[in-house]
């Protein structure tokens, strides 16, 4: 398991904390790929309640780089001092590959839209580790 967290100085009292684990290896026709899983925590710890837009990431390996940008279908609330917990499955074709992208943001209370940066995320295959 791999985990980060972010400071809470950068990101308008938004924090976000990651952790990735490798889940298996499969074959799909004559390809091999990896498959693995990211747990993404954000906590609200700011005094307005925020509602979480899009998010916006690109997956870096060693065959590319891939853009994944989404619009979270029910777009959740945070009020302060609560956190919500994002489960997100990846398949890619290296053993190694990093994640680096943001949560577009809006503040209820002001209408302010800011970017939340996730933590680089880096999966690897647990023979790497070794």
């Amino acid at each position: 398991m791999i985990g980060k967290i972010t400071d809470l100085n950068n990101l308008k009292g938004i924090r976000i904390s990651t952790s990735s684990y490798f889940i298996k290896k499969t074959h799909l026709k004559k390809n091999i790929n990896y498959l693995y899983k990211t747990v993404i925590t954000i906590s609200n710890k700011s005094k307005n309640s925020i509602q979480i837009l899009s998010n916006h990431k690109k997956v870096l390996e060693i065959y590319g780089i891939k853009r994944l940008n989404s619009i979270l279908k029910d777009k959740p609330i945070i009020k302060p001092g609560k956190k919500i917990t994002l489960n997100l499955d990846y398949s890619i074709k290296s053993k190694l590959a990093t994640i680096i992208g943001y949560f577009s943001i809006i503040s209820l209370n002001n209408s302010t839209k800011f970017k939340a940066y996730i933590p680089k995320i880096k999966l690897t295959h647990p023979e790497i580790l070794n």
